[in-house]
């Protein structure tokens, strides 16, 4: 679809005028502006190959008839950016493996080759500070699917927390490129779906890491 047409088939749909712009952003893949006069949309260039029924549910949303993004439209642009790789985008020189205690990437090559024949192919760098200040929670790692990326807490680049819990951070990241999030027939998310936990639970130290994490958890913020 070209992107006069696609402009024309939203202002059929809302029946106002539309200023529409196509990006190619990682994280926001749709923002709308409701102004008096034009809404303004900033949507990613996904949507230009989008299926009608999922075009009629972003006129819908658009138009302010729904609050809030239909699990459809949430679940398709999950799906679509689960096939991009904006790894190319991430500057060498901030991945940063290297800690005062541990190694990210020799960690991440182990269990690469241990659990996953070597196969998975992702970036991985610490993040955060080494230590928290009044907080109450903390994420030790998150993994960016459409940068392909795993970023890991600082705060476990310290000898309290043990080295086979780090690994299971580690892992616990890569099983979600392997086990993807997901919306189910009925709308609903699966995060940790039935399958990411039967992956995540062959990891050899599933049952001393879970168990570790809850007995010193209350201490990780007094460090």
């Amino acid at each position: 679809m070209t992107f006069l047409t696609f402009q024309q088939e939203i202002e059929l749909a809302v029946k106002k005028k539309v200023q529409l712009k196509i990006n190619d952003n990682h994280t926001t893949m749709l923002s709308v502006k409701w102004e008096p006069e034009c809404t303004k949309i900033s949507i990613h260039r996904i949507f230009l190959e989008a299926p009608k029924n999922i075009m009629d549910a972003l006129s819908c949303y658009i138009k302010k008839k729904n609050g809030h993004l239909c699990p459809s439209v949430q679940a398709y642009i999950e799906e679509k950016l689960q096939n991009e790789d904006y790894s190319y985008r991430i500057p060498p020189e901030k991945l940063i493996s290297q800690g005062v205690c541990y190694d990210l990437k020799q960690f991440y090559d182990e269990i690469n080759l241990e659990y996953f024949e070597g196969k998975v192919n992702l970036a991985i760098t610490w993040f955060g500070r080494a230590t928290k200040k009044n907080r109450s929670r903390v994420t030790f790692g998150m993994y960016q699917h459409s940068l392909k990326l795993i970023k890991i807490h600082k705060l476990l680049d310290n000898p309290f927390f043990p080295e086979y819990f780090v690994k299971f951070v580690i892992y616990h990241e890569m099983v979600h490129h392997v086990r993807p999030a997901y919306y189910d027939t009925k709308g609903k998310h699966h995060i940790h779906s039935k399958e990411f936990k039967e992956l995540e639970s062959q990891y050899i130290h599933f049952a001393a890491a879970k168990a570790w994490m809850k007995k010193h958890y209350d201490n990780f913020f007094m460090m």
